[in-house]
């Protein structure tokens, strides 16, 4: 897992072939209003710009994907982002064949995001989104399929 600002996405370009074209998605959506939806990258990688309410912690689930890395950036507004390590956690639905994600139970640490701050998960890290005070969260969510 890597959290981090906008700022400093050229430190993370070359750990995937394809972060380069996810973070000049997520830098022009952060300067350029994006309409919710899906956009396709290249490579398979694909964005996910989302606008909700952010939730309470039993209102959100703990996930994590097998094919995707995700990278989960605020637009603007705060978001609580649980992470912990899968092998902490205990499976209680898998669709990865489906949908590539599974859900689970356990205890998670807490990040707090706010605008251009940006947090990277790989297949080990088990992640809960969008928990908050019930403000309204603007969010990009790259997801980069897995290489090798």
């Amino acid at each position: 897992m890597i959290k981090d600002n906008l700022l400093y996405a050229k430190l993370y370009e070359n750990v995937h072939p394809l972060f380069p074209f996810a973070f000049a998605f997520l830098k022009e959506a952060m300067k350029e209003k994006k309409e919710v939806g899906r956009y396709e990258l290249e490579g398979g990688a694909f964005a996910l710009v989302q606008s909700y309410d952010s939730k309470s912690a039993e209102n959100c689930k703990i996930e994590a994907h097998k094919k995707f890395i995700d990278i989960q950036c605020v637009l603007k507004g705060k978001e609580l982002f649980g992470v912990a390590d899968v092998s902490t956690q205990e499976m209680y639905e898998d669709k990865f064949e489906e949908k590539d994600v599974a859900f689970y139970r356990g205890e998670v640490d807490l990040l707090t995001m706010t605008d251009g701050d940006f947090v990277i998960v790989f297949p080990e890290d088990a992640h809960r989104p969008q928990q908050g005070d019930g403000s309204r969260v603007e969010k990009v969510v790259v997801k980069v399929p897995m290489i090798g």
